[in-house]
């Protein structure tokens, strides 16, 4: 299914502010690849669009990523629904990702 207008404004956005975890380390605006969060989802399913957050490539794939090994990323960073859980609570100029 092709993405909703809103759905593309929504990813560029995310894509426009940069990986979050470089964010949080004092790194904004490094650009980024758009993860889609998964929970109880599956392997082969996606989630929404609109839970995603911005993981730089290394952050997403690279050495330390979340998909090259989701435990030690959750140890050190959290889950991914706790990194946006505290994008809310630190209200970081994200409004995007609330929704």
């Amino acid at each position: 299914m092709p993405k909703t207008k809103k759905e593309k404004e929504h990813l560029n956005k995310i894509a426009d502010f940069g990986c979050i975890i470089c964010y949080l380390m004092g790194f904004p605006k490094s650009p980024c690849q758009v993860h889609h969060i998964r929970h109880k989802t599956g392997l082969s399913r996606r989630e929404s669009h609109f839970k995603t957050i911005g993981l730089c490539l290394e952050h997403h794939t690279g050495k330390t990523g979340f998909h090259t090994n989701s435990k030690l990323f959750n140890e050190k960073w959290g889950s991914q629904q706790k990194i946006r859980k505290s994008i809310k609570k630190k209200n970081l100029v994200l409004g995007f990702l609330l929704k």
